[in-house]
């Protein structure tokens, strides 16, 4: 059976993370990690129901330049190596004898055996699977590798390992040197390429945004790299660490909502919005893209809460509103759905023709006539309203089934200097209403407009009141203009 089989999950011993062990047909594995005598000693046992391997590694240790042998060991290093098949044991020990001199033995079964050439053979044959598939040397292996071939060799080295906590070990070693800003691109994609775990290449990434982001092109490609994290909480941890650090460009917000865009959870996508509209500047394409990523998030709440927010920046744009229109049609809460158009309503200019937009969504969909009643009022109050606009505030406020919501649209739209036809639309709106007290409450509200205005419009306004069947409400109303 091939030794880098076996050796896959050396990595829980030598400070080692657990990899896949499924193709060494491993029946039982174990490690562990214990502080004897005040040195930190790492164990690994593997059964494959065919042999044992076993090693235990205490303190650092340097493998020679072809990785076939020990070079030099700390003084408190030691390093056993034991593997059984069939009954048949070999087994290698190399311990540390102080100021730079250490000992080697190599067995078989009971019997030690010449280091040179057994033990040195057998040594050079497992040994490179060994520091491919651990960390075991990989401080000096990373210095040595580097020094030889730059970052090249190093990004050669990553393709060569085993294992991503071996891979991601080797990568934040190899991020700690002085690389050229021009090679940090492919080395973060290499990284990304290479690193499958979410919790390993999301920690490389987070641990390394400064020294990744040295230049435009580096950072797009960390957030490229991003795309490669499934999990939703690792990739919502990585993004906003970076967007606290760096302001992203309007090329940068296309890739980090391309990312976020996969998050299917609602809380961590929206998280991730929340933080690119705490940008200062955010482009007008930016912020409606964002607006429009937020229609991934199926909670009623957090879709919201990412749409008031984008609605908190200045100057929205015209596109901007008109995505936030959108994006509110998939919100089923009448609360949180108008607790939007009222936000944007009280905070931002609309254009007419995303007005009717508006005004279509609150009839169309709102079904409470209390929050339609105070969307539509907000609307009437603060927005600069067409002619089509108003009409169709008006009538959607006058066939609200409640005549007392009703009445309170009608009333606050009588509030505005009302032109000839505007008192005509509310006039005819006010027909809907079916309660003598909320119709002639209407009727009042307009009639000093009325008595100025020519006959047509009085006429209007009498055969409104003709709705009315109290002769008390009935003769108040006509008095009003008369």
């Amino acid at each position: 059976m091939k030794i880098n089989y076996l050796l896959q999950v050396v990595a829980l011993t030598i400070g080692l993370a657990p990899v896949s062990i499924l193709q060494a047909q491993v029946a039982s594995a174990s490690s562990e990690t214990r502080t004897e005598n005040g040195h930190t000693v790492q164990r690994w046992k593997n059964f494959t129901g065919i042999s044992n391997f076993n090693i235990e590694v205490r303190g650092k240790i340097e493998v020679t330049d072809d990785d076939k042998d020990i070079k030099n060991l700390s003084n408190d290093g030691y390093l056993e190596i034991t593997k059984t098949v069939f009954g048949s044991k070999r087994s290698i020990v190399i311990e540390s004898l102080g100021a730079g001199k250490f000992s080697k033995e190599y067995s078989e079964g009971r019997t030690k055996m010449a280091w040179d050439p057994n033990g040195k053979a057998w040594l050079g044959e497992i040994l490179p699977e060994i520091v491919k598939s651990t960390t075991l040397g990989a401080d000096a292996r990373v210095n040595r590798i580097y020094a030889k071939g730059g970052t090249s060799a190093m990004l050669t080295e990553l393709h060569a390992l085993q294992g991503d906590y071996v891979t991601a070990h080797y990568a934040k070693l190899l991020l700690e040197k002085d690389i050229p800003a021009s090679d940090m691109p492919s080395v973060i994609k290499t990284i990304s390429d290479l690193v499958t775990s979410d919790y390993y290449l999301s920690t490389v990434l987070q641990q390394n945004i400064s020294k990744m982001f040295v230049t435009p092109e580096a950072a797009d490609a960390f957030y490229q790299g991003t795309l490669k994290i499934n999990s939703d909480y690792y990739k919502s941890v990585v993004l906003k660490e970076a967007l606290k650090k760096f302001p992203a460009s309007p090329k940068q917000v296309k890739m980090i909502l391309q990312s976020a865009g996969t998050i299917n959870s609602d809380y961590y996508l929206s998280a991730v919005l929340t933080s690119l509209l705490e940008e200062d500047e955010m482009k007008e394409e930016s912020l409606t893209d964002l607006i429009n990523t937020s229609k991934k998030i199926p909670s009623d709440y957090y879709r919201t809460q990412v749409l008031s927010k984008a609605l908190d920046k200045k100057g929205v744009s015209k596109s901007g509103l008109k995505a936030v229109v959108d994006a509110l049609l998939g919100v089923g809460s009448d609360y949180y759905k108008t607790g939007v158009v009222i936000n944007m309503s009280d905070n931002n200019t609309i254009e007419p023709d995303v007005q009717l937009q508006v005004i279509a969504l609150i009839n169309n969909s709102v079904g409470s006539d209390y929050y339609a009643a105070a969307a539509l009022k907000s609307i009437v109050s603060n927005q600069k309203l067409s002619d089509e606009s108003f009409k169709q505030l008006v009538n959607a406020g006058g066939k609200l089934g409640s005549s007392n919501y009703a009445s309170e649209v009608l009333k606050k739209a009588s509030q505005r200097t009302l032109s000839k036809s505007q008192l005509a639309d509310i006039l005819e709106a006010s027909h809907s209403i079916n309660s003598d007290y909320y119709l002639s409450e209407v009727l009042l509200s307009v009639s000093s407009q009325v008595r100025s205005a020519d006959a047509s419009v009085k006429e209007a306004y009498r055969q409104a009141a003709k709705k009315i069947n109290s002769e008390s409400y009935y003769g108040k109303a006509l008095k009003a203009i008369d």
